[in-house]
């Protein structure tokens, strides 16, 4: 009788042990991501006063959204980096990986050296190349010269606002794509190589055949995960352009941030947010269709 009661009395504390420890983390998930994200979906059929239901509208909100020149400009904005930034991201950082799986010396520093910008915070980053792209003083300016290219108005110009966003998401984002995709490479076995090389298979024929195939699991993580941040495009145009000049670097989440807490229409900010929801997870499941990452396995 007592080795049963030992026993439930053991199995009792198992069963407990996973929901007892998992409980502090779904209480702080449940407080800053779901409330929110399911009050906003509340909030985004009213009209309100602050955080305050007013008057009930429907759709309203949304219908007005897709005829709102603002919204659409913002929205081609935010797509526009987010493809920039995501292909200079992948190119850069798998070109990366594959220079430090090949035979070099000195390969931690350089691994370090690339993955730095990664950890620098936001808006440290974006100060810093606030001062790199000055027009008069920047270093990346400065370097032009030597070629005998023309001082370039980065941040100052619709043209190149945009460019200058990506190039710095690039220098900051491409070290995680780096260790990953070393990662990655990493675990690809010899033999295959071995196999296509006896194959009469060029280098070039290799990357096709070999590498890349087997990089789709990597790489699907990497382009998700970067655009979740580049979607998401707030930090840069806050502290450095304000959206502008004129609307040229206006993102979908600035915009929300402007009407929600200049304007203080929260009703519509967070249709903003939904629309912008739902767009992240339409292209991530879009994403995991493409990549297909079962047919590898």
């Amino acid at each position: 009788m007592k080795n049963r009661m030992k026993r439930i009395y053991s199995s009792i504390k198992k069963y407990h042990f996973i929901p007892i420890t998992l409980a502090p983390a779904l209480i702080i998930l449940g407080a800053y991501v779901y409330y929110p994200t399911l009050f906003s979906l509340y909030l985004s059929f009213f009209k309100t006063q602050l955080y305050k239901t007013v008057e009930f509208v429907g759709l309203e909100h949304y219908l007005s959204l897709f005829h709102d020149q603002v919204f659409r400009i913002a929205f081609k904005n935010t797509l526009v980096y987010s493809v920039g930034a995501v292909s200079g991201t992948i190119v850069v950082g798998l070109g990366m990986a594959l220079l430090l799986d090949s035979p070099l010396k000195g390969k931690d520093i350089f691994r370090s050296t690339f993955f730095m910008p990664y950890v620098i915070p936001f808006a440290a980053h974006a100060l810093l190349w606030y001062w790199i792209l000055d027009p008069r003083y920047g270093l990346v300016n400065h370097v032009l010269g030597f070629f005998g290219i023309n001082p370039i108005p980065w941040l100052q110009s619709r043209s190149w606002v945009l460019p200058a966003f990506i190039l710095m998401d690039v220098w900051k984002r491409s070290g995680f794509a780096m260790v990953l995709f070393l990662a990655g490479l990493q675990t690809i076995p010899d033999e295959l190589y071995d196999a296509a090389t006896v194959d009469g298979a060029s280098e070039w024929k290799k990357f096709w055949k070999v590498t890349l195939p087997l990089l789709r699991p990597v790489t699907l993580f990497v382009v998700i995960m970067s655009l979740l941040h580049t979607l998401q495009l707030f930090v840069e145009p806050f502290l450095m352009t304000k959206g502008g000049p004129g609307q040229a670097s206006l993102s979908v989440v600035y915009l929300i941030y402007r009407e929600g807490f200049r304007t203080l229409n929260i009703g519509r900010s967070s249709a903003m947010a939904v629309i912008l929801f739902l767009v992240i997870f339409i292209i991530t499941i879009l994403l995991i269709q493409f990549f297909d990452i079962e047919e590898i396995y």
